[in-house]
């Protein structure tokens, strides 16, 4: 199966490459401009003056609050045209960004965060004021999503003060601010204005240059008014969801970075070391087969004894070996293996149990397998990883379909609830947060597949100090998502990128798929709001 796997992307590649021009509509003329712009250029003389990055698809929505706030593309461009309080530097180290300086109580319940003097906005006249902060929270982060359910009150003190109150504590809240939830905007401008997201102001390093809701394109430019100078000028996103295509073009030299590329094809491709640094990643997050609940009483997978089935019959190793070339880590906990505090109660482990499998079926209304439609975002090896496990789940009976979907489609059925298991996956750059997306009560997980939530759970791993008190709640999350298996863990996302441009540059934040972007002074260095 693996040979006919690699053989059929290859025969892809063949069929791609007369149309791969013509998809992107671009000449390698618009690529990477820049003297010291090249991929063997080194990180401290670095600066592009123009690049042009691949996405999976086109950016929807810049609007925090929206449903598809979650989804990769709207939110990896949305954190560049926004402000942050904290953001990711290049290791994955959340720093302060739009903050000077912080404090936190003795008792871990009151951040204190002081902002730079003098931040405006990139039109240049409004000012970026505690109270925008505030407006952040009361606009997206009440009810608040992963990572905020101990935030009692955001308050200004002053315009340059927030103090931020958690009922419990959270050694992780600065990730939390860097992650994609709490972007701010200004109050002024935002508040009742639905049209505002369409052209927001930016408070981070780059503003909006060019974009039209739904088109292919998503220029943006440096951001003048920025604490920090960056050493790209212009950035051009372009939606490029077919994955083979995102290799040719960089090949071709229409684009300069593409974050998720199928692997086999792009290590063959793009080996050339003078032309191309290859990045292959693991992100803090995992595979998972989600069930919808909604509304499917009737249905088979109403039943947690045919979901744990369908789990017992996973070889998550082969799920790997034949998708991701072995470089998926088998999961069998929500927690994804590399954490330190990776539990598994799932009995057997990672291990296929076929006969476990059919024995649970045996007790149900349906021994002898039903149909069931399997969706799947058109990602690189995700729609093979669906194929595996579709004949994975036939040795028990169970016809999957297969049903390899756009994001905008696939998203679309997860807020209306028409799909019947998904293979999708989570990162997030703190494991709360991957937790809440699966049992918190406004998680996006949760929301979507109907599945019980338990924000208190959540919170308690939060405050929990020391790994042994975060396993002890960890084993109560684990226990939950096992036995309701509503969301079925299959194993440690990973993937692979290709970049024609200088490391350090322009790339992914180490374990995240949230952009860097070289600038002066760096994030995490003395700085000052001066240029």
């Amino acid at each position: 199966m693996k040979s006919k796997t690699k053989n059929g992307l290859i025969g892809l590649v063949a069929a791609t490459s007369m149309a791969a021009g013509v998809l992107l509509g671009i000449t390698p003329a618009l690529a990477a401009d820049g003297a010291n712009c090249k991929v063997t250029t080194t990180t401290s003389k670095a600066e592009c003056d123009l690049i042009t990055v691949a996405l999976v698809n086109k950016v929807l929505s810049l609007d925090p609050a929206n449903a598809g706030r979650t989804t990769n593309q709207n939110y990896v461009t949305k954190l560049l045209v926004q402000g942050l309080l904290f953001r990711y530097d290049a290791k994955g180290v959340a720093q302060p960004d739009l903050v000077d300086k912080y404090t936190v109580s003795d008792d871990g319940l009151t951040y204190t965060l002081t902002l730079l003097k003098d931040l405006k906005y990139s039109d240049g006249v409004t000012p970026v004021t505690a109270d925008d902060a505030v407006f952040s929270w009361e606009y997206n982060l009440n009810p608040a999503p992963p990572g905020f359910q101990a935030v009692t009150k955001v308050v200004a003190k002053d315009t340059q003060t927030i103090v931020i109150t958690l009922s419990k504590p959270f050694s992780d809240f600065p990730r939390a601010l860097a992650g994609i939830y709490y972007p701010i905007n200004p109050r002024s401008k935002a508040a009742g204005n639905p049209s505002y997201w369409t052209n927001p102001l930016s408070a981070g390093p780059f503003k909006i240059k060019k974009w039209v809701v739904g088109s292919d394109e998503f220029v943006i430019e440096a951001n003048p008014n920025y604490w920090a100078k960056v050493s790209v000028q212009e950035v051009r996103f372009l939606a490029v969801p077919d994955p083979v295509t995102r290799v040719l073009a960089v090949k071709q030299g229409t684009i300069d970075y593409a974050f998720d590329l199928p692997a086999s094809i792009a290590r063959s491709t793009l080996k050339d070391k003078k032309l191309f640094r290859g990045q292959p990643f693991q992100l803090q997050g995992n595979f998972t087969l989600d069930f919808n609940l909604r509304n499917t009483a009737d249905k088979p997978w109403a039943d947690s004894k045919v979901r744990q089935a369908l789990s017992y019959a996973l070889d998550r190793q082969q799920f790997s070996d034949l998708a991701f070339n072995g470089e998926v880590v088998p999961s069998c906990a929500l927690t994804y293996p590399t954490n330190t505090n990776y539990l598994c109660v799932k009995p057997g482990g990672t291990t296929q149990d076929l006969a476990k499998a059919k024995e649970l079926l045996a007790t149900t209304k349906w021994p002898n397998g039903f149909n069931i439609r399997l969706s799947v975002f058109n990602r690189p090896g995700w729609a093979d990883a669906a194929a595996v496990i579709a004949s994975q789940w036939s040795k028990i009976g169970v016809n999957a379909t297969v049903a390899a979907e756009a994001d905008a489609v696939g998203l679309a059925g997860q807020v209306a609830g028409t799909f019947d298991v998904q293979l999708s996956g989570y990162g997030s750059t703190w494991l709360s947060g991957g937790l809440a997306t699966y049992m918190g009560a406004v998680g996006a997980w949760t929301v979507w597949s109907g599945s019980k939530a338990d924000d208190a759970l959540v919170t308690q791993y939060d405050a929990a100090q020391g790994k042994v008190n975060q396993q002890a709640v960890l084993k109560k999350i684990e226990q939950l998502i096992w036995d309701e298996s509503a969301h079925i863990p299959i194993g440690q996302r990973s993937g692979y990128g290709s970049s024609r441009l200088p490391k350090g540059l322009f790339e992914n934040s180490t374990a995240t798929d949230l952009y860097y972007v070289k600038q002066k002074p760096a994030l995490g260095a003395k700085r000052s709001t001066k240029k």
